[in-house]
């Protein structure tokens, strides 16, 4: 006795395709609402003194699918911002699938931090605690 399917192909992958982009959608806002905590974070809690601006300006975050950014948050000093969306595009292409990249794009930012200065501490702690936990309500 052969069994056959008596159905809508199309329909079943059409609803494979919605469920799969509803769960993006959700990965997504829940990346975004992280990374403008995480970037609110280091640069309320940033204790260093940020003569030029540059450093400040140039922490951000990107939101990366598959090697490409699909959404960022830079803002402040043109110089930082510029080096902030550089260093997030370096890391982009060494993304496989979804990934939140918080950035300090200034060179001398792991500078800053090895004297003990937050510049990112703060804000990936903060990222690391909230995803798992949002991802656990998301289930």
């Amino acid at each position: 006795m052969a069994v056959r399917f008596i159905g809508n192909m199309n329909a079943i992958n059409q609803r494979f395709v919605e469920a799969q982009n509803e769960i993006t959608n959700k990965v997504l806002r829940i990346l975004r609402y992280v990374g403008e905590m995480a970037i609110n974070e280091a640069r309320a809690a940033g204790s260093y003194k940020d003569v030029t601006g540059n450093l400040r300006s140039s922490v951000g975050y990107s939101i990366i699918i598959e090697g490409k950014i699909v959404e960022e948050n830079y803002s402040g000093h043109a110089e930082g911002v510029s080096k902030g969306k550089a260093k997030a595009r370096e890391l982009a292409s060494q993304q496989v699938e979804i990934a939140l990249v918080v950035v300090a794009g200034m060179k001398y930012a792991s500078q800053v931090e090895s004297r003990g200065r937050n510049v990112l501490t703060s804000a990936e702690q903060l990222a690391k605690t909230m995803v798992p936990n949002l991802v656990r309500q998301l289930r």
